[in-house]
């Protein structure tokens, strides 16, 4: 069992990443260190194949070859096998940090693995469907534990001027 994560994002300028920039540079204060945002709609499939090649092959062919995840017209996507981040790399700029952030209850987890069985590429083969939303910020930090630390202060909504890309009433947030 293989577990693969598909992370799909607007071709177009995406207006809600930049706006959520927007307010944490000009109203959060987060100017001098949010160097760059960006969001993906996260899936990570758990893919019974017989290597993790083969189960990105079949992920790669599920969001290029049906509509489940990716509309062609305006999506571009990214298949990566899921591996723990031990640090957030350094980029040119600053520190990246990925931010997954799902919902606690209500995802479309279950919709999605119901369409994945009824599909003919998938057959039996995706066992199990987790969404989110995956928010890459860029900050411009001397070491990885402090940018690890801006990003949970930007991310878990505290006040109305202290974070802004997750509510911890009704979301979880993983940070690498």
């Amino acid at each position: 069992m293989s577990e693969i994560e598909l992370l799909v994002s607007l071709k177009i300028p995406d207006v809600t990443a930049l706006t959520a920039a927007n307010s944490l540079r000009r109203r959060l204060g987060y100017a001098q260190r949010l160097v760059h945002l960006q969001r993906a709609d996260y899936y990570r499939l758990e893919v019974e194949a017989e290597s993790a090649k083969a189960a990105q092959e079949l992920v790669t062919q599920l969001a290029s070859r049906t509509n489940h995840f990716v509309n062609p017209n305006k999506h571009v996507f990214a298949v990566r096998v899921a591996e723990p981040r031990l640090a957030p790399p350094r980029r040119k700029g600053g520190h990246e940090v990925e931010v997954l952030v799902t919902d606690i209850e209500g995802d479309r987890s279950t919709e999605l693995e119901e369409a994945l069985a009824a599909d003919r590429l998938a057959a039996g083969k995706v066992r199990a469907v987790h969404t989110g939303v995956l928010w890459t910020l860029t900050l411009k930090t001397e070491t990885p534990t402090e940018a690890l630390e801006t990003a949970r202060e930007i991310t878990i909504t505290r006040a109305r001027d202290r974070g802004l890309l997750a509510n911890p009433h009704f979301q979880a947030v993983s940070i690498s």
